[in-house]
């Protein structure tokens, strides 16, 4: 399994509208991402406005198609608004886990 995380800072009074726009564009957007398992938007509990989009693939492939499509840029730019930091992207692949069944190796 392939891992993408995103991690945002985004402007603390823009909050609800991130999560609105999340949920409205990004969720189905990704859903039609081919190898996509899940997308989630995770939200920092000890730094308000910090936040992590986090996307996993069936394999690093997927990942890549997705990226190279343009997607991932145009929903990036949807949120131009709202940032308070420049987005950072960083990949990663899934090696030890509690269900051994994620683990795959190619």
């Amino acid at each position: 399994m392939f891992v993408r995380l995103t991690f945002v800072k985004f402007q603390l009074e823009k909050m609800e509208e991130v999560k609105k726009l999340y949920y409205d564009k990004v969720i189905p957007a990704m859903k039609e991402q081919e190898g996509l398992r899940f997308v989630h938007l995770l939200e920092c509990l000890e730094a308000e406005g910090e936040a992590i989009s986090i996307t996993a693939w069936d394999n690093k492939a997927n990942a890549e198609a997705y990226e190279g499509s343009g997607l991932y840029q145009e929903l990036v730019n949807k949120f131009q608004p709202f940032y308070s930091a420049p987005p950072e992207l960083k990949s990663y692949e899934v090696t030890v886990s509690s269900d051994p069944i994620l683990v795959r190796i190619f």
